[in-house]
């Protein structure tokens, strides 16, 4: 054949891709003294593996072998299988686990009903030793930490039963023993399972371990808890819960319904607004306060103190006028309004015929029907041997718009004589009076038979409450 000179390798490509099988190369060999000639064909065959691509019509016996074995009724496929290219299935499913690097639904991250921002693994193998104790081999995840659980860990796990539903598995850890494998006990009938997966919801010691944030997909609600120290998580682990309250019975407020924010404390900087969703108007955030007097002390001889009190009230937010204002009474459980007085201040006087048979006078300021404060008047008369109780407040008895905290002290006294150390803590029980009666009757039950002193903070107080001390004694 004619010569060809090839200047540059890039030049040669065309006639390389073309020729290569026909064109002969010389190669000497140093020893023995030998001149070796092979084609391009030859010399393919004997330095590289063959890569052949073929469309799978052109392989004799190929598609119905691969439709027999990949069919519902039977067949598996053994060792590996690469697919260099894209392939697309009807339907996938997977026995064991799906590595990816990248996996789009609809260019959507998805999930199940619950995300959990956590300590989590999958169980890859379970072993149970003759004393009920399991152990958990996880899945080994390349270039991560395996293990992420710690001692007296309290572990969550989904199981699916043979039917379908779904079951919650709990379980504590009650050793570590490597990098990927620990010792555990159920927390239930449910044992560990392969392919389960095992969040952290909380430790049973470790309090820096006891928090964790979730999602509940099905439930419709954001979580962020702490203080979990078992399976079972209380309302007082609810920290924050965003979405649906309606499962929530909380110990101030009581039942709590529809979408909204429970936040165990609040930061914020800018403007609080609320907007009545009827008429489309913010509401007014207001307060009224009433001071004054709060004794007639009557002496042996049955002379008063003092002929009158005046009782003040006070208005924050609120613009009253005196067809919204009233002053009220409480007679036999019902609140009654005191005729011809709606200014800002109230003259009561000891011998009022509001008093009737009472020893005690509670009144009322009431302002658009909507805010109102309430302060109570006693008489005591000296030389009498019976009992009263005083309430005082380490901190006033009035809080506006700021933050509550205070110790009530209730005082008992037979006559003259201080009589409160003497008396049990089941004697005194603490009420709650405000615009949720449900949360009330909550507060009062957690209160009953508590002691002579309580601390009341903001959780305690929405917009406005009344703190009284019933104190029931047997003898004395």
């Amino acid at each position: 054949m004619n010569g060809i000179r090839i200047k540059s390798l890039q030049a040669a490509t065309p006639l390389l891709d073309a020729q290569f099988d026909r064109m002969l190369f010389v190669v000497d060999l140093a020893d023995p003294d030998t001149t070796l000639c092979l084609t391009g064909s030859e010399l393919k065959a004997a330095v590289g593996l063959q890569a052949h691509t073929h469309a799978l019509e052109d392989v004799d016996g190929l598609v119905g072998e691969l439709e027999k074995r990949l069919q519902t009724a039977g067949g598996t496929i053994t060792g590996d299988l690469r697919v260099i290219g894209e392939a697309r299935f009807k339907s996938l499913e997977i026995d064991e686990y799906l590595s990816v690097p990248e996996l789009r639904y609809n260019r959507i991250t998805a999930t199940g009903n619950e995300l959990w921002a956590t300590d989590a693994a999958i169980v890859d193998e379970v072993w149970l030793d003759d004393e009920g104790v399991y152990l958990v081999t996880l899945k080994k995840k390349e270039g991560e930490t395996t293990l992420n659980f710690q001692f007296k860990d309290i572990l969550r796990g989904i199981y699916r039963e043979d039917g379908g539903n779904f079951s919650v598995a709990y379980f504590e850890v009650t050793g570590i023993v490597d990098e990927s494998r620990f010792d555990c006990i159920a927390l239930g009938d449910i044992p560990p399972s392969r392919f389960m997966t095992l969040v952290r919801q909380g430790n049973k010691t470790d309090a820096s371990r006891q928090g964790s944030v979730y999602i509940d997909g099905l439930r419709r609600y954001l979580r962020v808890l702490d203080g979990v120290n078992s399976k079972d998580i209380t309302k007082g682990n609810i920290k924050v819960q965003l979405g649906d309250l309606s499962d929530v019975i909380h110990p101030v407020f009581g039942p709590l319904s529809g979408y909204g924010a429970l936040l165990e404390n609040a930061y914020i900087c800018g403007r609080l607004v609320q907007r009545n969703p009827d008429t489309g108007e913010d509401f007014v955030i207001g307060a009224v306060a009433v001071q004054g007097e709060q004794v007639f002390h009557y002496d042996s001889d049955g002379s008063v103190s003092v002929e009158s009190i005046v009782l003040s009230a006070t208005e924050h937010g609120v613009s009253s006028t005196q067809g919204n204002r009233e002053w009220q009474y409480r007679d036999d459980g019902e609140w009654c309004t005191i005729e011809g007085e709606d200014g800002m201040s109230l003259t009561l006087r000891h011998d009022s015929p509001l008093w009737g048979d009472r020893r005690t006078l509670t009144i009322r300021y009431l302002v658009q029907g909507i805010y109102f404060d309430i302060i109570t008047i006693t008489k005591v008369y000296d030389g009498e041997d019976s009992y009263r109780v005083q309430v005082l407040s380490s901190s006033g008895e009035n809080f506006i718009n700021g933050d509550i905290c205070t110790t009530l002290q209730a005082r008992i006294y037979k006559g003259s004589r201080d009589v409160t150390d003497s008396l049990p803590p089941s004697y005194f029980s603490w009420t709650r009076r405000s615009s949720d009666l449900t949360g009330d009757a909550v507060w009062n039950q957690m209160h009953e038979g508590c002691g002579s002193s309580i601390t009341v903070s903001d959780v305690d107080v929405f917009r406005k409450a009344v703190f009284e001390c019933v104190v029931i004694i047997t003898q004395q």
